[in-house]
């Protein structure tokens, strides 16, 4: 009984001790952002004039001047908040002037000596800052940081300013080869990050997918991947034999998003692909390219094994026409009776339903018009009425 008596009054002062721990460091962190929102409000109030300057003039022909008043710590601290904004926000010469403020106020040297000097803790907020000023002189400093780094989250802090710094593609190269050193599946980040230095980014992730390094194939195509140009496509053809499976997948997508016209041979190698993605992306390019003289490729993948492709096939021939729904109909008619040919009457129904529903539309007017004539003359099923354009 006693004993159990001394244990719960343990328990009581160890949950006292927790609450007041608690309680400390909510009142710790209020204390500190009422801190911070009053040297925002002050730093307002007293720069508001410098800052309207800052605003009127920054496209101008002149240098922006320094404040005529010296800066404290934390009017330091928050005018560098400030000027990192108006950095990422604005592009050329707007851009230059704002960096060019940063000179003048000191924080780049601020910055560049507690990078060289500084704690830990200090080096990696050091990072961030010049990162956001774009000082081109801190990378040689920042690429032997990130060398020494560790993994964590940090590191691709460092890895960004790097980009943000970068003076041509080799810093970015080198930047890239590091973290790579580290893990092999940063890919979306890393071009995430290339794309915030002031280079050619297609040209380097072009240069990327050249590489016989998978790591590097993996981060060009990453880049390309929203790229349009038909150079674009030639550059990745060759990756559509990979064998990696992924690297195979990305270069086809982006090469069928790239051109105009697929030629007869290339498709015929894409729909002999043992990928069912690979397989489906090649038909809806077709669909979306409104290419006609393929329906009969189209009409042979209707019987394909995947119903996935097969579906691709049927969904892609209702785009092309009068022909393409004539064969999708024929098709669905001579496999009746089994499993294939009763999932494309039952497509087909589902889009004249569909397409029943917004006739007010020309183009699907157009289609649900032809698509109910070739349902209905394959299948013998005259009863319906559709209206006529």
């Amino acid at each position: 009984m006693y004993i159990n008596i001394e244990v719960a009054i343990k328990f009581l002062y160890a949950l006292i001790v927790l609450n007041v721990g608690f309680a400390f460091a909510v009142y710790a962190m209020k204390i500190k952002k009422l801190r911070k929102t009053g040297t925002e409000r002050r730093f307002e109030v007293k720069f508001k004039d410098y800052l309207t300057y800052v605003l009127v003039n920054i496209e101008g022909q002149e240098p922006l001047n320094a404040p005529p008043f010296s800066l404290n710590q934390a009017e330091q601290e928050a005018m560098q908040e400030r000027l990192n904004d108006m950095i990422e926000n604005f592009t050329g010469t707007t851009r230059d002037k704002c960096m060019e403020l940063c000179k003048r106020l000191g924080l780049v040297q601020v910055h560049l000596n507690r990078l060289e000097r500084g704690s830990y803790s200090v080096k990696i907020d050091a990072a961030y800052h010049l990162g956001c000023m774009r000082v081109r002189e801190a990378v040689p400093a920042l690429l032997e940081f990130l060398r020494t780094h560790k993994r964590n989250s940090s590191l691709f802090v460092i890895a960004r300013s790097i980009a943000k710094c970068a003076r041509d593609e080799r810093d970015v190269k080198e930047m890239v080869q590091i973290v790579l050193r580290h893990n092999k599946g940063f890919y979306d980040l890393l071009v995430d990050m290339i794309k915030e230095a002031d280079i050619d980014h297609g040209s380097l992730f072009a240069e990327f997918i050249q590489r016989e390094r998978h790591e590097f194939i993996h981060i060009g195509l990453c880049g390309l991947k929203d790229y349009t140009e038909p150079t674009v496509a030639s550059a990745v053809y060759r990756l559509i034999d990979s064998p990696d499976g992924t690297i195979q997948y990305k270069a086809v997508e982006i090469y069928l998003k790239s051109v105009h016209f697929i030629p007869r041979n290339v498709i015929q190698k894409l729909l002999r692909n043992p990928m069912d993605e690979v397989r489906v992306l090649a038909l809806q390019a077709i669909a979306d390219l409104k290419l006609a003289t393929y329906i009969d490729v189209m009409r042979n993948a209707l019987l394909d094994e995947s119903m996935r492709v097969s579906d691709a096939s049927a969904r892609g021939l209702l785009l092309l026409g009068e022909g393409g729904i004539a064969e999708l109909c024929g098709v669905a008619a001579e496999a009746r009776g089994s499993v294939q040919g009763e999932n494309l009457r039952i497509l087909i129904e589902e889009q004249i339903q569909s397409l029943s529903l917004r006739l007010h539309d020309l183009d699907r007017l157009t289609r649900y018009n032809s698509l109910v004539y070739h349902y209905e003359k394959t299948f013998g099923k005259y009863k319906r009425i559709y209206r006529v354009v």
